[in-house]
């Protein structure tokens, strides 16, 4: 039978006015890698900035990522019915600033900056990524804000091997010292 152990140092559960000021601060405090999720639909290119986003299986390769039901990237991804998840290296800090519209671009296009592969058929792919997935959507399962979003992967690129760009406490980070298990 299992037991129950009572923390008496943790903090009682935040009161409902409260919670998604105190989430938003714990959620903070998880570091995750930064990926950009692009697609096209209807000729236009779109994407965004992503650190909601894991592997589901490897047999079949398949991963998830969740993006915002109201933004104009859901709205494509739902439409097109296909993804590419590219993995950031730190060198691409700029980019991942550009997509999470955390710098003015003007009118210009999102994918002017970056070495990207753009096809009609395949949603854009960034040629320098550390990886990149190219995805067809198996399904979409709607919550309140957001679609988890699974991918079948039809397509795997693995680029040079360096740092992972990272983002946590709100801000973007540069891996420093790596432990070694």
């Amino acid at each position: 039978m299992a037991s129950a152990h009572l923390d008496q140092n943790r903090q009682q559960p935040a009161p409902a006015a409260h919670s998604s000021t105190l989430f938003q601060q714990a959620m903070r405090q998880l570091t995750g890698g930064v990926t950009l999720v692009t697609t096209n639909h209807e000729g236009i290119n779109i994407g965004l900035t992503a650190t909601a986003v894991c592997s589901l299986s490897a047999a079949p390769p398949r991963l998830l990522t969740c993006v915002n039901a109201r933004g104009a990237t859901y709205r494509a991804l739902s439409a097109s019915r296909r993804m590419c998840v590219n993995i950031l290296a730190v060198d691409h800090c700029d980019l991942a600033r550009r997509f999470a519209g955390m710098t003015d671009r003007g009118d210009a296009d999102m994918f002017a900056m970056g070495d990207w592969s753009l096809s009609a058929d395949a949603p854009p792919r960034l040629v320098d990524a550390l990886a990149s997935f190219d995805c067809e959507i198996d399904m979409i399962m709607e919550t309140t804000s957001h679609g988890v979003v699974i991918g079948d992967i039809k397509e795997i690129v693995v680029g040079a091997g360096r740092p992972s760009l990272l983002y946590g406490n709100g801000q973007f980070q540069i891996p420093n010292d790596i432990v070694a298990g």
